[in-house]
């Protein structure tokens, strides 16, 4: 029984297809007090028969891109039928899938980047009623709302040369969402080799963020999460 001054637990669902992600949240939302983690669903259908057993969190972060569709339905489906609260997560920073996310209802938008301490303080900022959103998401919003048209990507022409295999493996990683640190140890090399090799992705795929590689990166299968 709870007792009279103890405060409520914020509940959290994830949907999350990726092993290593699921993993990664997992141990930054139970490291935080006062959060339990309700569930954790790989595919729309699991994450769909959670929440269909009546018992929905005070907030799920989703990812898009999932086996068996697109988390924009999910999104949907629990602002709709439910009070819990969506919060975005994913590496898809372009502006379809932006769009897509808020069109569906979700309450806030960030990309896989975003540090362990700040996808904590959006979780609270977005129960407390505020719509967190990454720098890339705001750009095609603001685009979006002036009537304005977003830079286009380069085209694959500009593209000088396909990135090598320690390249494709640290983009893989922040696609993920690790950082630096956690990058540099799973390969086992440097922090500074790490940034020698983001240095050469940028080059090659004219970007200036971690962001802008990934996303360029997935758009020509240069890397799969």
């Amino acid at each position: 029984m709870t007792r009279m001054n103890e405060p409520r637990r914020i509940t959290i669902g994830i949907l999350e297809d990726s092993p290593d992600m699921q993993a990664y949240l997992e141990h930054i939302l139970s490291a935080e007090t006062g959060v339990k983690i309700a569930f954790i669903a790989t595919t729309l259908a699991e994450a769909m028969a959670h929440i269909n057993q009546g018992d929905a969190p005070d907030i799920c972060l989703v990812d898009l891109d999932l086996p068996d569709g697109n988390g924009a339905d999910f999104v949907s489906h629990i602002t709709q039928k439910t009070e819990c609260k969506a919060l975005i997560l994913t590496v898809l920073g372009d502006k379809v899938s932006v769009m897509s996310g808020f069109s569906s209802g979700a309450h806030g938008y960030l990309l896989k980047d975003s540090e362990p301490a700040q996808i904590m303080q959006h979780i609270l900022d977005t129960l407390a009623g505020a719509n967190p959103i990454s720098a890339r998401v705001s750009t095609h919003l603001l685009a979006h709302y002036l009537g304005h048209q977003t830079p286009a990507a380069p085209a694959p022409e500009k593209i000088s040369s396909t990135l090598t295999k320690r390249e494709t493996e640290t983009l893989t990683l922040f696609a993920k969402g690790m950082s630096y640190k956690e990058t540099a140890e799973i390969l086992g090399i440097s922090t500074n080799t790490i940034s020698d090799h983001v240095k050469s992705i940028y080059g090659k795929l004219y970007v200036n963020s971690r962001n802008e590689a990934v996303f360029e990166a997935l758009q020509m299968g240069w890397i799969k999460v």
